[in-house]
């Protein structure tokens, strides 16, 4: 029978697991080494003799890496440029990022209407040469998933001007939302390098332990590509998702909750409804850069187990970043983790370095036992209040997810108290407090401390088929892979366009290695192009998506 690999890299731990049949073989918890990500995954490797293993059919993986980098501000800095046309006020959307605008304009069918204007570009390429020796330049046009000529000819002047540039065009999003496009190409090309260098060492290690099985990344929307397939931002909520589908592998498959995975750096939160990971309609939100990156609806919260703990005016404050480690476990900052230790609500770390790590927020004459007890308290109370604070407001916007109103009125729930699934390896110290905040009953995973390993072990791979297609101009493009073709039907299809896209995907699905048996449909869009009062054409747009989920259920 043949093994499956799951391994969840996060900011402070790596998870492990080996699952045959359903039953958990092996598993394990390994300190991650920021600095050393090659020699975390040999030691998870090992961990679970794997050298050992005769059968081992696939190593999937899921990492908060990319993430984390965004929520702590870590990714290098890049130049964003637009070509935003016109009907757009830039000022009026909440940019997280500086940008540049340049002259030129597409009209909505992707045709030229004002061209671009070359003096621009010089001052752009002196400016960057100025800036960087390595400047990384991200170019968006609007309209550019219909025609990315303003794009590409910058794209290939800056090559020719700016000596070590790297540049990233948004047409190979592919997506229509201009502004969720721009982000989307901006993070893309600031995590390449870190993403590559991740991927780079996670091959090295399988291939140290002379491991030939498969390498898959987990995605945002919870389905897997392989290691060589994946784009660096399809990994954001790649942590996050394998903790929906980790704790989907260890429930009831009809039942309805949220998840609560709490990780050493960010809180990871989301819904399960029915049995089926909630997807977001709009695309992944991380921090605040809004994405067109297909995900399920999740959110991961800058609190976790290793977050710091500082003084503002004395009053404990928990910061949005960690410092390294818990000080009980040799860290050099006190943490929540160190919080829960003194508590004694976990095991985990020295108690001795507890108590100290409370003491240095604690004036001299004030570290008694009930002193550093309340201290202990009120970082724990903190902690549960931010945890909480997010459930609640996430638990809103999702009603508005199209998705979740269609489960709403199936099930006739006027107001639905959904219970909470807690993993992590901070989970067992805060069930009774987080159970206690929310007023709603909070139970642990049955393997709560490598739950998002198994949801990497356990995902099944998924893809997304977008359609956008001009029959006037005979062209059709997918979004997800910036395919683009002649479309050779009817100027009026209606049957043929979905027949060509179910086509394309069963073709493309047999190379990417996914199967298509529960392909599903959304409703397709016909608007009519009407000229000298004659339909001329038609613009369609249309999806077809293998939905997420989990091929099993853990055995017990």
């Amino acid at each position: 029978m043949a093994s499956l690999i799951g391994i969840d890299v996060g900011g402070t731990f790596t998870d492990a697991v080996m699952i045959t049949n359903g039953v958990i073989e092996r598993k394990g918890k390994i300190p991650t080494n920021q600095d050393d990500i090659l020699n975390t995954i040999i030691s998870a490797l090992d961990y679970l003799q794997i050298s050992k293993a005769k059968n081992i059919e696939t190593i999937t993986v899921s990492t908060t890496l990319v993430t984390n980098a965004i929520m702590q501000k870590d990714l290098p800095e890049v130049e964003l440029i637009l070509f935003p046309g016109t009907g757009m006020k830039l000022s009026s959307l909440p940019w997280p990022v500086d940008y540049s605008v340049l002259t030129g304009v597409l009209d909505y069918r992707g045709r030229v209407v004002v061209p671009a204007d070359q003096s621009e570009w010089q001052t752009l390429a002196e400016k960057l040469n100025k800036q960087s020796v390595k400047p990384l330049t991200a170019i968006v046009s609007k309209f550019s998933h219909r025609n990315n000529v303003f794009e590409e000819q910058l794209a290939a002047y800056l090559h020719r001007e700016v000596p070590g540039i790297t540049t990233a065009l948004g047409s190979q999003s592919g997506q229509a939302n201009f502004y969720r496009r721009s982000l989307t190409t901006y993070l893309n090309l600031a995590a390449t390098e870190l993403f590559q260098n991740f991927a780079y060492q996670l091959k090295m290690a399988v291939e140290a332990r002379g491991c030939r099985a498969p390498i898959r990344v987990l995605k945002a929307d919870g389905g897997v590509l392989p290691l060589a397939k994946i784009r660096p931002v399809e990994s954001i909520y790649s942590g996050p998702a394998a903790s929906v589908l980790g704790t989907l592998a260890q429930s009831n498959p009809e039942e309805s909750y949220v998840v609560v995975d709490i990780g050493g750096t960010t809180t990871d939160i989301g819904l399960v409804l029915s049995g089926s990971p909630l997807i977001s309609t709009h695309g992944a939100q991380i921090g605040p850069f809004l994405t067109n990156v297909r995900s399920l609806a999740v959110r991961s919260v800058s609190i976790g187990g290793d977050s710091a703990v500082c003084l503002d005016q004395g009053e404990v404050m928990l910061a949005e970043y960690r410092l390294g480690p818990a000080y009980c476990i040799g860290g050099i900052s006190p943490t929540p983790t160190d919080a829960l230790r003194y508590l004694n609500l976990t095991d985990y770390g020295d108690l001795q370095r507890a108590e100290e790590a409370l003491g240095m927020l604690l004036p001299e004459n004030q570290r008694t036992a009930s002193d550093l007890r309340r201290t202990a308290e009120i970082i724990v109370e903190k902690m549960v209040e931010k945890i909480a604070r997010a459930i609640e407001q996430l638990l809103e916007e999702w009603k508005t997810e199209p998705a979740y109103k269609v489960w709403e009125v199936i099930h006739h729930h006027d107001d639905f108290k959904f219970y909470i699934q807690l993993s992590g390896g901070g989970a067992p110290g805060l069930e009774a407090a987080l159970e206690d905040r929310m007023k709603l009953r909070t139970v642990l995973t049955e393997f709560s401390e490598v739950s998002n390993a198994i949801g990497a072990a356990m995902a099944k791979p998924t893809f997304s088929w977008t359609l956008h297609l001009d029959t006037k101009f005979s062209i059709y493009r997918i979004e997800e892979t910036g395919e683009q073709g002649i479309w050779t039907g009817p100027k009026k299809p209606h049957r043929e366009v979905e027949d060509f896209l179910k086509e394309l995907a069963q073709k493309q699905a047999v190379g990417l290695g996914i199967e298509t048996d529960d392909l599903e449909k959304e409703i397709f869009d016909y608007f009519p192009l009407v000229e000298n009062y004659h339909t001329v054409g038609q613009i369609v747009k249309g999806a077809m998506h293998v939905p997420p989920g989990v091929i099993g259920r853990i055995r017990s």
